[in-house]
């Protein structure tokens, strides 16, 4: 595995155990990192208000995903700082709790 890929897995465990331990549920390791919601208008609510701070992560549900398993998906690139990725930990913390999407 080549430094690059290396770096942005290591990243994106980080960012699990973080988001695990704020209580967000996650799906599957890989660079992509899915976060379970429940209804498709909170997963894109959720997007919507983390665009709003700077976090790009697309909301989609049904009839991509089961009704009731809708999702953001968190893409991490080898090209994410660790300041950016604490970023958008915080902003998904801070919108999750917001909506209720996190307890």
């Amino acid at each position: 595995m080549n430094h690059r890929l290396s770096a942005a897995l290591a990243d994106r465990y980080r960012i699990e155990r973080k988001l695990g331990a704020g209580g967000m549920a996650t799906v599957y390791l890989a660079h992509i990192l899915p976060l379970f919601d429940s209804e498709t208008a909170d997963a894109i609510q959720m997007s919507d208000l983390l665009l709003d701070e700077g976090v790009f992560v697309t909301g989609f549900g049904f009839p991509v995903v089961p009704h009731g398993t809708a999702r953001l998906r968190c893409q991490i690139s080898a090209a994410h700082m660790r300041d950016d990725l604490d970023h958008a930990v915080r902003a998904i913390r801070k919108v999750g709790l917001s909506i209720g999407v996190i307890r």
